[in-house]
């Protein structure tokens, strides 16, 4: 483990990543849920029963929610603009869009709430044409194991874990797409039986800058999974 602060203390690598103190490394965490996997593979994400579906142009971000209480709320949103660099923007449930272009979209929370301490109905942020996050009621942000790799960066896919809700046989796997390709390869596999396992890398999967990553999921009977992966991403144009 490295030092830290020239002092004689071992931290855990990702502690000093995260303060900002190891030149041009930084880091990712990703976690989703899905409340009712079936028996077909299905993006480890809270909204609904199906795969994720990725945006094909670049346009503003819209957040709408199903209950009115949540109108005049404010969403963080966090992804990827039209050149695939690193983009957020705070934008209003009911109101208008973002000034910010999106082509990807990983990562949102409710940052000031209309009413209580919480959204109270599930918001979902459009992005052409498409959910690019969603917030569960009451979750205050989203749960939704999906990542793109930035323009200029590199990543190393450093752990993965999942868990079953039932005794149940699940398989999950990591898929990922390069940008100049069109199919997903499966990068990781695991199979439980109910609980739930996690997989730490001491050679870790390098994955290309525009590289999209999902953690899919599949039981032999319907059942809730959680699921996420752990993300060290360089940046290649760092120069000392």
């Amino acid at each position: 483990m490295p030092k830290f602060d020239d002092q004689n203390i071992d931290l855990p690598y990702g502690i000093p990543v995260q303060k900002g103190i190891v030149d041009n490394f930084s880091g990712i965490q990703k976690f989703g849920y899905n409340a009712s996997i079936g028996t077909s593979f299905e993006t480890i994400w809270t909204n609904g029963t199906n795969l994720y579906v990725y945006p094909t142009t670049a346009t503003t971000a819209v957040a709408t929610s199903s209950s009115a209480d949540d109108n005049g709320s404010t969403v963080h949103v966090f992804g990827l603009d039209e050149n695939y660099d690193l983009a957020d923007e705070v934008i209003t449930v009911g109101g208008s869009a973002s000034t910010t272009t999106f082509i990807r979209m990983h990562r949102a929370f409710v940052s000031s709430a209309n009413t209580g301490v919480v959204n109270v109905g599930d918001i979902t942020v459009t992005v052409d044409s498409k959910t690019g996050a969603y917030i569960s009621a009451g979750y205050g942000q989203t749960l939704q194991s999906i990542y793109t790799i930035p323009r200029n960066y590199r990543g190393y896919l450093m752990s993965f874990d999942i868990g079953n809700s039932k005794d149940l046989e699940l398989e999950a796997k990591i898929m990922a797409r390069p940008i100049n390709g069109n199919t997903f390869q499966t990068k990781a596999f695991q199979t439980i039986r109910g609980g739930a396992f996690r997989k730490e890398y001491l050679i870790p999967e390098v994955l290309t800058e525009k590289t999209d990553i999902e953690m899919r999921a599949k039981a032999s009977a319907t059942s809730s999974v959680s699921g996420g992966f752990e993300i060290l991403l360089e940046d290649v144009t760092y120069s000392a």
